[in-house]
């Protein structure tokens, strides 16, 4: 019963050091990007912190790193983008889902636009945007 309950610790260890994702891939990393987003108090349709994500590529490629997005106080989001690579060239940019939309039923607008970036061990810049209706 002892070796199955080993065995069992072995295989679950082995499962997690080896998870899918960017780490996975070779391409993860140690790297951060935070910020937040700013909305307006008023003129939008749905809920902001919901209908948005960061992504994290290099070029326009697939989406790096573990990204999350809360809601935050005054009338902001604040996102967390982890597992990014160092050393590497990489574009910060804001995604709007379909479904926000401003008060006219125009999509908000984003500032600033993509960010290019090249992120060193260990840190975290920050990087804000800011969603408006017009």
């Amino acid at each position: 019963m002892l070796r199955i309950a080993v065995a069992a610790l072995v295989v679950a260890a082995t499962g997690c050091a080896s998870s899918s994702g960017a780490a996975a891939s070779g391409r993860g990393g140690n790297a951060t990007v935070t910020g937040s987003v700013a909305y307006p108090a008023s003129g939008l349709q749905g809920d902001p912190c919901t209908s948005v994500r960061v992504k994290v590529a290099e070029s326009d490629a697939v989406a790096l790193g573990r990204g999350e997005v809360k809601q935050s106080r005054n009338n902001r989001c604040s996102y967390t983008v982890s597992g990014l690579p160092d050393g590497k060239d990489l574009n910060v940019e804001l995604a709007v889902d379909a479904g926000l939309k401003c008060a006219n039923g125009a999509a908000p607008t984003v500032t600033p636009g993509s960010t290019k970036m090249n992120i060193a061990k260990f840190s975290a810049p920050v990087v804000s945007f800011k969603l408006a209706c017009e």
